[in-house]
């Protein structure tokens, strides 16, 4: 598979990256086609034709410091173009987070930043290498201070690439190329142990196609090989990642099945030398197949009352309304034993760890009246405003006529406290649409503005608190030749 980065595996508990790829039939697990509500393969956006010079737009602080993760949507940059971090990597670097991954195609290794999690600003391509790579990980040396970056490089019979910088978003330089023990590999990905030891993980092709997996220890600059700590037979699998939590370590792998989602299944030890567990299927209730995705890395987030695991799986093939490249979700553990549940909705505490269900009840616009420019039939401004989710959302949402500009408008019945509203767009998108408020429905403030919507994205945003009782978009300028397509319009006070 192509490799995700800081992907440490879905499993109970996590404090490490590491990586889980997909391999398509031609060889990396990127196979694309074109993304629609058609089931089909998965779409590889191509790194923007923008730079890192691209400045961020001001981001206003969640006032709760809660932010909320929206599954089946596609994460877009400051630009709104698709984030194309396939097989890639989370890191944190001081109070910034770092998104790396793989676009279209294979050559260009791409970086982005936030400090929420929520909004995303690319920073440009950090390493552009000469033949295909995938399933990078990035490590930072706190001994030598540099950003380490490792690739499983040239093809799926891979060799291990390593690249260093002075900077997380590069530009990397390529150091090296080299067999490991000889042979060549298949998916790779690292993981950074407390004592700050860097290991690969990685499938071994020295007996055949993904026949052996292994770990191996890196030498304290994190530039070569020193020794392989451990070695097992374990056929027909890919994906390889390690994380730890509580004093226990997880190696998870995903099935070799191409771009088609699969469950993980993990081992466990309390030495990464061994002796390892039987392997387990991680916990998906109600899913047989990790929510449509295979394990990209798995992401800790430490705070004042204790650490969430994030699970960032890499969804190939989307399916109807559910859409998205990358869904997150938050483990569960029951004793040591991972568990993931499915939320298209949760919110995450970057101070304190905390997570929590996202409540519909906090959403001042439930079931209000709604009213617009214009609709077509069976496709009216009320659908809007009730609960719905990926299941429904081809019968319930707001479209409207084709032609600019449009409006949709929410009465929350009296003057309301409110300083967040989050717009669930369909693949008609407005490209350019402002957010007002208004007391009487006549005159209006704005509250938010862009040029850069996108298709099948979640426009999330806070400004600072307002009394209103009216909130309405206003789009200008449509994203395509059709109306304006909205399924959910959320109102908040945080």
């Amino acid at each position: 598979m192509t490799k995700p980065a800081f992907s440490a595996f879905l499993v109970s508990g996590i404090s490490l990256l590491v990586c889980c790829t997909l391999e398509a039939a031609a060889g990396a697990r990127g196979a694309r086609g074109a993304t629609s509500l058609v089931p089909g393969p998965a779409a590889v956006p191509a790194p923007p034709s923008s730079t890192a010079a691209t400045p961020p737009r001001t981001v206003l602080p969640s006032p709760s410091g809660w932010q909320t993760i929206h599954n089946d949507f596609f994460w877009v940059d400051q630009n709104g173009n698709r984030i194309a971090t396939r097989s890639g990597c989370m890191c944190q670097f001081g109070d910034q987070f770092w998104w790396y991954g793989g676009g279209a195609p294979g050559y260009d290794q791409t970086a982005y930043e936030s400090t929420d999690l929520v909004h995303w600003t690319y920073k440009g391509v950090a390493l552009r290498t000469e033949v295909d790579a995938n399933r990078m990980d990035v490590l930072y040396n706190d001994t030598t201070k540099q950003y380490v970056m490792f690739l499983k490089y040239n093809g799926n019979s891979a060799f291990f690439g390593i690249a260093t910088a002075d900077k997380p978003e590069g530009p990397f330089t390529f150091k090296s190329q080299t067999l490991v023990d000889g042979a060549k590999v298949g998916d790779t990905s690292m993981f950074k142990d407390d004592d700050g030891k860097a290991y690969l993980c990685y499938v071994w092709w020295m007996t055949g196609p993904n026949r052996q997996h292994g770990i191996y220890l890196l030498s304290p600059d994190y530039l070569t090989l020193d020794k392989r700590i451990y070695l097992w037979d374990i056929p027909s699998r890919e994906a390889p990642h390690i994380f730890k939590r509580n004093g226990i370590y997880y190696y998870g792998t995903s099935r070799t099945a191409m771009i088609t989602s699969t469950a993980t299944s993990y081992y466990t030890a309390t030495n990464l030398a061994g002796p390892w567990s039987p392997p387990k299927v991680l916990s998906t209730p109600g899913s047989a197949n990790a929510w449509d995705t295979q394990c990209d890395f798995v992401f800790p987030i430490h705070g004042t009352q204790g650490t969430t695991y994030i699970y960032d799986g890499d969804r190939w093939i989307h399916t109807e309304a559910r859409q998205g490249d990358y869904p997150w979700l938050p483990l569960e553990f029951d004793g040591d034993v991972p568990v993931m549940n499915y939320y298209q909705d949760w919110d995450i505490n970057l101070t304190t760890g905390a997570w929590r269900k996202f409540d519909p009840v906090r959403n001042l616009a439930l079931n209000k009246t709604a009213t617009c420019s214009s609709a077509i039939p069976t496709h009216d401004a009320t659908n809007v405003t009730v609960a719905t989710t990926w299941q429904n959302y081809i019968n319930f949402r707001w479209e409207s006529d084709a032609s600019d500009p449009q409006w949709i408008m929410v009465d929350l019945g009296a003057p309301t406290q409110i300083n967040r509203v989050i717009l669930k767009w369909g693949t008609d998108f407005a490209k350019a649409f402002k957010i007002q408020v208004s007391s009487d429905a006549t005159a209006w403030t704005d509250v938010f503005s862009t040029t850069q919507g996108s298709a099948y994205s979640v426009t999330d945003e806070t400004f600072p608190t307002v009394s209103a009782r009216y909130v309405r978009m206003s789009g200008t300028q449509r994203g395509t030749q059709n109306g304006y397509s909205l399924f959910a319009f959320m109102v908040l006070k945080d």
